[in-house]
């Protein structure tokens, strides 16, 4: 004969523990619909208790209640047993405070013979079985919610890193587009750097090679920050590139600049722009300023002056502006210093801003023999301020002079850099 291995009882059960665990031991379908029937089962078990008791019942409904006792205490045993079957530690269910709930709330029942009061005063603890539903209920919708909760996180920490990227790729194109290089031309140097306060930023300059050897310097901060304001900052800057080369006058050049941009301006954004064109050969600087901060020229001496003179309306706000053009000289060892008010406007955790003053002081210092030089040491001087108070603004400075002293050509130095260098020198 063959041996039979395994325990006897073991197919009959495995039915049996597979209907409880469907029944009341999961959150599927299953469960939901024997919960609700269980509950729905004590409330007619209270309502019978309540009726019962009542003085004017007639005398048939007497045995419809008897009849809904035992149909409620038959399923509420058969929950309990199933809840013994699906337990994977059956004892520690038995008598832990849901399991007796379960006992007491059938045990009136079957104990109805030894005391019909006591068996009165029990049979209201079944009123105690719905905490335990209650709560199972409950405990399964948090863990629904949570679910969904996770899956909603998981997509949003999704959605927030491919934005990021678009952002961090639309922030390498921005400052892509800015010059690399000042132009080659004999007998200047130029310099200059960025930091977008945000992913990207309104801040722009450029160096624009003209005809006959001139450059056009622009210096320019769109209002706003963000995504909007680096769209029109590109628009900006196409528009003055272009004009550049067919208007030679810089104030006719931000005119029709001023008349595109309020053509074409649906978020009513305007921009402040610097713009001067200088003769390398002799050093001469024609300038019309829309709204900017004006430059400062330090003299070979020493001597710092502000590039003032009447100005113009920012760019994009009111078409059919004017822009008054005037001129300044640039010797040898002049250096001519543009930036943008996030400079200015730099904070401390004091609150204080960085001021003119202390600008005016970088730009006095003989220190740095270059304009990449005194680039860095400008934006060195601001970070050292602000310390660790947030960059509300871009910062933006650009350096300019005649013969410098350095024999390597520049580079802008934009933000974040490769190297930490500065802006190559034109010979």
């Amino acid at each position: 004969m063959s041996a039979v291995t395994g325990p006897a009882t073991s197919a009959p059960q495995a039915p049996l523990r597979a209907l409880a665990e469907r029944l009341v031991g999961g959150d599927g379908d299953w469960a939901r619909t024997f919960e609700n029937l269980i509950l729905s089962l004590i409330a007619l078990s209270l309502v019978s208790v309540g009726l019962e008791s009542s003085p004017w019942l007639p005398a048939w409904a007497a045995p419809v209640l008897r009849v809904v006792e035992v149909v409620t205490v038959a399923l509420f045993t058969l929950e309990y047993l199933l809840r013994i079957v699906a337990a994977p530690r059956k004892w520690a269910f038995i008598f832990s405070f849901y399991g007796l709930v379960d006992l007491v709330a059938i045990a009136p029942f079957f104990l109805g013979g030894i005391d019909a009061r006591f068996v009165r005063v029990l049979r209201v603890l079944r009123v105690l079985r719905v905490l335990k539903l209650q709560r199972r209920v409950l405990e399964t919708t948090v863990a629904e919610r949570t679910r969904e909760l996770a899956a909603s996180n998981a997509e949003l920490k999704q959605a927030h890193a491919q934005i990021h990227a678009e952002l961090d790729v639309a922030r390498a194109l921005q400052l892509a587009i800015l010059p690399g290089t000042f132009p080659a031309r004999s007998g200047c140097d130029g310099a200059a750097r960025i930091a977008p306060a945000t992913t990207m930023g309104g801040d722009f300059y450029d160096f624009i090679e003209l005809p006959d050897g001139r450059i056009g310097l622009v210096m320019a901060d769109v209002s706003g920050k963000g995504v909007p304001a680096a769209f029109f900052m590109a628009v900006a800057r196409t528009h003055l590139r272009e004009l550049a080369l067919r208007h030679a006058d810089p104030g006719e050049c931000l005119a029709r600049a001023n008349e595109a941009l309020c053509a074409q301006n649906p978020m009513d954004l305007f921009v402040t722009v610097f713009y001067a064109v200088i003769d390398p050969a002799s050093g001469t600087l024609r300038y019309a300023n829309g709204g900017h901060n004006p430059p400062y020229l330090r003299r070979a001496d020493g001597s710092v002056e502000s590039l003032g003179g009447p100005g113009g309306l920012v760019l994009g706000a009111l078409p059919g502006s004017d822009y008054p053009v005037h001129s300044a000289q640039l010797h040898s060892g002049d250096w001519l210093v543009l930036f943008t008010d996030g400079v200015t406007e730099a904070f401390n955790p004091a609150n204080e801003a960085y001021g003119t003053e202390r600008l005016l002081a970088e730009i006095a210092s003989p220190e740095g023999a270059t304009p990449t030089a005194l680039v860095e040491r400008i934006f060195g001087s601001v970070g050292r301020f602000a310390g660790v108070a947030p960059q509300f603004d871009d910062i933006t400075v650009a350096v300019v002079t005649r013969e410098s002293l350095g024999g390597s050509r520049g580079r802008a130095a934009n933000e974040p850099q490769s190297d930490g260098g500065g802006a190559p020198a034109c010979k």
